[in-house]
């Protein structure tokens, strides 16, 4: 699991997996089931700065705090927020996402030949 992770700081409760079903409209049984990689894959796509405004917005913190954090305010906030979630709902992180679930299920198959 993601002990140290930024991602447990704001949300302790929610997991990345059911972050991204509600995203992309899909079950959360669609995506993959490795917290790691899909920690790694939404961080090689999005900057410091996109990642940890996505963090705190899942965790309901206030935009006054979001905004305190990442250094922006107001309308250039909001610009960012919109720009970081279109993203994360790009085909390539969602393909990469679905992908590692893919893997997951072929890798039991081959190991049982």
């Amino acid at each position: 699991m993601l002990e140290n992770s930024l991602w447990l700081r704001y949300n302790p409760t929610k997991t990345i997996r059911e972050v991204l079903a509600r995203l992309y409209e899909c079950s959360a049984v669609e995506i993959g089931d490795d917290e790691r990689s899909l920690y790694a894959s939404l961080k090689r796509h999005l900057t410091k700065k996109e990642f940890r405004m996505v963090m705190m917005c899942e965790a309901g913190l206030s935009p006054q705090e979001i905004g305190e954090e990442v250094g922006l305010s107001g309308e250039e906030l909001t610009k960012a927020q919109y720009k970081a979630y279109r993203k994360i709902r790009q085909d390539k992180i969602r393909l990469e996402v679905r992908a590692s679930k893919a893997k997951e299920e072929a890798e039991p198959d081959i190991e049982a030949e």
